[in-house]
Formats: structure tokens, sequence, C-alpha cells
């Protein structure tokens, strides 16, 4: 059985690269767009990129800065117009590198005043974690976002406002607080947003769990807006209505945070699809009975052998392996009497 590995690397949305490594790439891109099929320049080029990874994720910038250009063709933008004036014309036989680094340095300019983190528009970043992990992501403005199993996110910071959507799983947010520049959690059709917060977001498929343990939200949906204070959980449901949780515990509800699985009176269904979040399994109870037996305890997320193990020593249930993918919970059998 493969078990998932913790992964506690930390990142940042801040650039790994410099405005004259940008400058470049951009120049790069102008002459490899002019000229694709000259081999000697994509050669060059890549000889460019393998000399310093700062060149590689300069150039990957370069070429998500154009790319949300594209967009504006059909548009009046008359600052990348302006531009893209001052590339040689295609006609001349060896156009000089100079006029493309001249437009690269005005493409630059426009995308620090359209997509950088405090521009007009900010450029998304997307961040994931495979089953089984965890990672920990220090923003741009300070603030620091840590994803649990098997979630994914993207975050676009622009001058009025940050952004992050959960467009899968959970993530807990420490957030440096900016009344000029609201930090909003969207989950499904739930908007979160930060008044001096540390909370976490569960986007599951019937609901979307908050939970705040520092400061407080605001939280809007279709209907209304609710604050939620330090201390406090409430979910929202599909129709867009305020629920609170039967088995509402803030320490039970972040434990994840730690590597463990917290449950205080929980079904035994509800636990193990909590389990499947961190092993790449199929866990299986066909006797609805034994879904509704309770589980009390704390389970470290790693090791599923002996996760299902400590459940098995809790309750009347035993273990039948069917394939390295997939599991079967059934009745523990009874010894024969007498």
């Amino acid at each position: 059985m493969r078990e998932a590995k913790e992964n506690t690397a930390y990142m940042s949305d801040k650039p790994s690269y410099d405005q004259n490594a940008l400058n470049q790439a951009l120049a790069w891109l102008l002459r490899l767009r002019d000229d694709p099929d000259n081999a000697e320049l994509r050669q060059e080029l890549a000889d460019w990129i393998a000399d310093d990874a700062a060149n590689r994720s300069a150039f990957r910038k370069a070429e998500q800065q154009w790319e949300w250009m594209e967009q504006f063709k059909a548009q009046s933008f008359k600052a990348r117009d302006h531009a893209l004036r001052y590339r040689p014309s295609t006609h001349q036989r060896r156009p000089k590198p100079a006029a493309y680094a001249v437009a690269a340095v005005l493409l630059a300019g426009i995308g620090l005043a359209l997509f950088s983190p405090q521009g007009l528009i900010g450029l998304p970043q997307h961040y994931s974690v495979g089953t089984g992990q965890r990672q920990t992501i220090t923003l741009s403005d300070g603030s620091a976002l840590e994803l649990n199993t098997g979630s994914r996110v993207k975050v676009r910071f622009n001058r009025y406002r940050r952004l992050v959507e959960i467009e899968q799983g959970e993530a807990f947010f420490n957030v440096k607080h900016d009344e000029d520049r609201p930090f909003v959690v969207q989950a499904a059709e739930v908007s979160v947003t930060d008044m001096g917060t540390a909370f976490d977001v569960y986007k599951q498929a019937e609901r979307v769990n908050v939970v705040v343990t520092e400061g407080a939200v605001e939280i809007e949906t279709r209907h209304e807006v609710r604050e939620l204070k330090a201390g406090g959980q409430i979910a929202v449901d599909q129709l867009q209505h305020f629920i609170q949780p039967d088995d509402a515990d803030i320490a039970a509800a972040t434990a994840w945070r730690q590597g463990l699985l917290v449950f205080r009176g929980r079904r035994l269904g509800e636990v193990l699809a909590e389990i499947g979040r961190y092993h790449e399994v199929q866990i299986r109870l066909p006797d609805p009975k034994l879904a509704d037996l309770k589980v009390n305890g704390s389970f470290p997320t790693a090791g599923l052998d002996k996760l299902l193990n400590a459940v098995t020593a809790l309750l009347p249930v035993e273990i039948k392996r069917l394939s390295e993918t997939e599991i079967l919970l059934q009745a523990a059998k009874r010894p024969p009497a007498g």
C-alpha cells in the first residue's frame, strides 16, 4: 500500500526573477514571434533559458503576460500598440536586438501596471497539493495560505482587492489585514471577507464550512450576510442557507494542520469519507447500519493501515482488502458460541 507523503515545502507568489531578466525574456518572446521558424534563434533562446533558473522563471512570466495581453487584441489597447511599434519591421533582413529591447521594456511596464499584484488587473496564480499532502504558501502581501490534502486554489491580487478562489478542497488563511484592499475567499457561491483574521474554509460537495480561529470574517450568500467571530463555526448548504453543524468543534476542524484527524461522535460513514481524502484508496461500507456507528478519537492522517486498525479496534468492524486501491469494511464476525 502506498502511503501519501506530507509536503511541508514553503512557496511564495513573489517573483523569482529580476526585472532585467523579464525585459530580456519579453525581448526574446517578441523576436521568436516575429521569426518562429528560425532554428538558430530558437537554439539561442534555449541556451539563454538553460543558463540561469531566473531566466527560466522570467520567460514563463513573459509568456503568461503575453497570453493575458492577447485578449486585448480586439480592443483599443493603445499602450500595447505603442510598445509593439518599437519592434523592427519583419521586412528587415537582420532586425536589431536593441529595437526589441525597447519594446520589451515598454511591455514590461504595461505588465507591472496591469498584471502585477498591485496592478489594475492582476495575474492569477494557481496552487494545488496532491492526496495526502499539505503545503504553506506565503502570498505577495505577506498573508499565509495553507492547503490541505487534494486542494486547489486560484489567487488573484490587484490594486483594489485580494481574491482567492477555492476550486477544490480546504485552505487555512492567516491574513494581513488591509482595509483599502479587502481579502476575499470565494468557495462556490459563498464569499468570505477578512476582518483581521485567521480562518479555515472547506469546500465540500454539499456545503461550505467556515471556521474562525482569530478575529472575524463576513460571510455572504445569495440570501444574507453574517459575521462570524473567533471560536465560531458555520456552514452554508447547497441552497445557500446557513446551518449550524451538529459536530461543531474548532480544534477538530483544524487538526489537519497538525497532521491529525479528530472525531468526536462522528458517524463512521463520514469518518471513512474524511480518511479517503488523505489516501488514494476507495473505502467501501456496504452495510448502512455500520455507517451510523459513532467514532471518537484522534488519528494521524498518514499511515492508512494504522488508521484503519485503530478504527477496527474501537468498533465491531473488520477490514477486507479487495485490491491495492479498494478496501471493504464489514461487520466483525462473532466468535462461535461455547
